[in-house]
């Protein structure tokens, strides 16, 4: 029986080596999104402030893995990291809706 994924040494080097690459970006989303969900979002719960900050950076991670294996420049993550904390989750799941349709209707 194949070893559980969490168990795997292998798993954890390369969330260590994703960390490590993609930390920077992530915590300029996390701290972008906190300050902006604060200030300018709806009153949310301290928990709900903390949950959407950190997918958030999550997305970020998966964006600068995205931006690793297309070989483009660790800038893109960067930006991307600082458009999603200004933006918000909900901002860009809207854009990214919009453009999946364009693109869905051959536009």
């Amino acid at each position: 029986m194949p070893d559980m994924p969490e168990k795997s040494p292998e798993f954890w080097a390369a969330l260590v080596l994703a960390l490590r690459e993609h930390g920077l970006a992530m915590m300029l989303t996390f701290v972008l999104s906190y300050i902006r969900i604060h200030l300018y979002g709806e009153q949310k719960s301290s928990m709900a402030k903390l949950i959407e900050s950190l997918f958030g950076a999550l997305l970020i991670m998966l964006v600068g893995l995205a931006v690793n294996a297309l070989g483009a420049n660790l800038a893109w993550t960067l930006f991307a990291g600082g458009l999603v904390g200004l933006l918000g989750i909900d901002q860009v799941r809207a854009l990214a809706g919009k453009w999946a349709q364009r693109k869905a209707d051959g536009k």
